[in-house]
């Protein structure tokens, strides 16, 4: 039996122990308002609550505090915050909890992230602080009321992120809008995914279903970028007209060579429509997009892509989404994330394709646009350049070489007896030989080189860089390779071969205009011509500029010509052969011999102005100027009337002249009207008249 002391002394303890947890329990009831708060309500309210001290020390806590930061309140009560849940240190990362209590005004702190220690999900709270004022309206503490607003976040943020992905999709828009280079819009298009506004993936791919339909094709292919990086590229792209790559090695030389490495890979791989069990074809065909996860899930498990798409890319995590137009899939973009593996949601995916129908849009334009550009720049039978655009291509490369200072040459060439091709054995066979010599022309040239069909059977050729020694080396070799290569086989199966002449001049060696250098190497071309076709006459061996040369024939009782002399300005005389004539008593020099213009009106007109008789003989016993031009040896030539010649040089025994004037280019020479006839002199009878 205890002693009544002790029992005395027992109680009196309990009642003292029970009295200080009273006064506690009262203590933090007036802090929450001045009164007693029943704590059921406190620790059933699903805000999260505490309420600390002026010297931050814990002394209320509810349940919900309890479970987000893993902590009994009679484990923490009366302890600094900071010592017991040190989490509650990201609540005051600006000092929240001092500022109020040294100002006495409430404060808040928005969206602190924090990770609920029982399901380990990240969270985010909303957090009030307010002043508590005891008894005597002295600052007692501080009341801390949380609220989740981890959804509202997420929806902020994915928000954000679709606006994100509207702002690269206009920005890529506007740089689309500005080129329609069919190989710069695939760069925007690819670079545009892999930034990280845009998608952020590791490689962007794009491939295109060919124009038979038959196999889809690898187009290009970059890897991750940032959209910054991305917009300055964009810029470089759409403010210069050159090629894609050249572009980017002026710009970005450590990105071309590698996006250079990366899109030869994948040019090589071609995939044949027919292929049932390729990712690819089968987006291109259904329409839908493909990915890792609808693959093994919609029972797709039989798909896969290409063993050359994963020799190069880990490809772990990847979608492909068809570039849809009106009425076909053109294509197929494919986006690998595999460095950071994560699900595609709807979300991901609507962008992605959203990105996709952009590209289709713009690539199906580009496409139409190189149509048209291809049919306005080439001949449509031999798929060279035509006149137009090699035009504008000498301007362009003269220019250049004028800024950097190196030769540009130029060779013309053309088919030796083509008409013949034409009238003996049908255009069809004249067709024949103007396609098989364009493709010897444009295989014996290098990519800078510009081959075009000048007009009708006449071919030209801008060789940028090149000198003139080289340029005659060059046309020396295709001279051999036409008569060597280009045969063809008539109607009735026979072979016909073909010859041409070739003509070579450069820049700035010989000319320095445009216009200049074309007439100077038609001049080396149609001096080709006199020597017999089928070679190449340099712009060296041609007479120097201001000279004239007079190629005269003798026409036999037979009426045929033969070749007599050949007299240049220079003084010098060149006899081919029999027979030679003196004609220094019967020709006036070379200055003051005029020059007959083409005619440019019908045969009729011609008759009108040189009145003949059925013995082709004018009225004043002239020899009149045939109405059609005869070719001899190449060149057109005029019949030359004796009245050419002034009355002290004429002589019965002169036979008739041929004077062979040298022929512009169809295409440089322009019609002039031919000068007027001299009206004959009237008698003095009329004049008394």
């Amino acid at each position: 039996m205890p002693e009544p002391d002790e029992t005395v002394n027992e109680t009196k303890t309990m009642l003292e122990e029970r009295l200080a947890r009273e006064r506690a329990s009262s203590q933090s009831g007036r802090l929450i308002g001045g009164g007693q708060i029943p704590k059921g309500i406190f620790d059933q309210i699903s805000l999260v609550a505490f309420v600390l001290d002026c010297n931050l020390r814990i002394m209320r806590f509810n349940n919900a505090a309890e479970r987000l930061f893993g902590k009994r309140f009679g484990d923490v009560q009366g302890k600094a915050y900071f010592e017991c849940v040190p989490v509650l240190s990201e609540i005051n990362h600006d000092h929240a909890f001092q500022r109020a209590i040294a100002l006495g005004a409430p404060a808040e702190v928005k969206e602190v992230s924090l990770v609920n220690l029982e399901s380990r999900r990240q969270l985010f709270f909303d957090f009030e602080i307010d002043p508590i004022l005891d008894e005597a309206g002295r600052l007692a503490g501080i009341s801390v009321i949380g609220l989740d607003v981890t959804e509202r976040v997420k929806l902020r943020r994915k928000l954000a992120r679709q606006n994100e992905d509207l702002i690269a999709l206009n920005q890529v828009s506007n740089a689309l809008r500005r080129t329609m280079d069919l190989e710069k819009a695939f760069c925007i298009i690819a670079s545009a995914l892999t930034s990280q506004e845009g998608g952020g993936y590791d490689h962007a791919m794009i491939f295109l279903v060919d124009q038979e339909r038959e196999n889809i094709v690898g187009q290009i292919a970059v890897d991750s970028v940032g959209l910054r990086d991305a917009w300055a590229i964009w810029r470089d792209l759409t403010r210069h007209d050159g090629p894609l790559q050249k572009t980017l090695e002026a710009t970005q030389p450590v990105l071309a060579r590698r996006w250079g490495d990366l899109t030869k890979t994948v040019r090589q791989i071609k995939l044949p429509m027919n292929d049932s069990s390729s990712v690819l074809v089968h987006a291109v065909k259904t329409g839908h997009t493909v990915t890792q996860e609808t693959r093994n899930e919609e029972g797709l498990s039989h798909l896969r892509l290409q063993p050359e798409v994963f020799k190069h890319f880990a490809m772990t995590s990847f979608a492909a989404a068809p570039l849809l137009t009106d009425t076909e899939a053109i294509g197929v973009v494919v986006v690998d994330s595999s460095s950071r593996p994560r699900k595609f949601s709807p979300e991901r995916l609507t962008m992605l394709e959203m990105f996709a129908n952009q590209a289709a849009l713009a690539i199906n334009n580009g496409i139409i646009f190189a149509n048209v550009l291809d049919r306005a720049q080439r001949d449509s039978l031999t798929r060279l350049y035509n006149h137009g655009h090699f035009q504008d291509q000498l301007k362009i490369e003269l220019e250049r070489s004028r800024r950097y200072s190196y030769p540009v040459s130029l060779i013309m060439l053309d088919i030796d007896h083509f008409k013949k091709f034409n009238d003996n054995f049908g255009h069809q066979t004249g067709d024949l030989v103007l396609k098989q010599m364009a493709l010897v022309l444009a295989a014996g040239l290098r990519v800078s080189d510009v081959v075009a069909r000048y007009g009708g059977e006449e071919f030209a050729m801008l060789l940028p860089q090149t000198s003139h020694e080289n340029a005659v080396e060059l046309a020396t070799r295709l001279c051999a390779g036409v008569s060597r290569k280009v045969v063809v086989q008539g109607p009735k199966g026979e072979r016909l071969n073909v010859t041409a002449s070739f003509g070579v001049a450069t820049y700035p060696q010989h000319a320095a205009e445009p216009a200049a250098l074309v007439s100077i190497a038609d001049d080396a071309l149609y001096a080709a011509k006199d020597q017999g076709r089928n070679r190449v006459v340099s712009a060296n061996n041609l007479p120097p500029p201001g000279s004239t040369t007079v190629n005269l024939t003798s026409q036999t009782s037979s009426g045929t010509s033969v070749p007599a002399m050949s007299q240049t300005s220079a003084g010098t005389s060149v006899a081919p052969g029999p027979p030679t004539l003196d004609l220094s008593k019967t020709l006036p020099p070379p200055s003051s011999v005029r020059r007959i213009p083409r005619p440019s009106a019908s045969s009729s007109d011609i008759t009108q102005s040189f009145p003949t008789d059925a013995a082709g003989e004018t009225e004043s016993g002239e020899t009149s100027v045939p109405a059609t031009e005869r070719e001899r040896g190449g060149r057109k030539t005029f019949k030359v009337t004796d009245h050419l010649t002034p009355p002290k040089h004429r002589t019965d025994t002169m036979p008739p002249t041929m004077i062979e004037l040298p022929r512009k280019s169809s295409h440089a020479e322009t019609d002039r009207e031919r000068p007027p006839t001299r009206a004959p002199r009237r008698s003095a009878k009329h004049k008394k008249k």
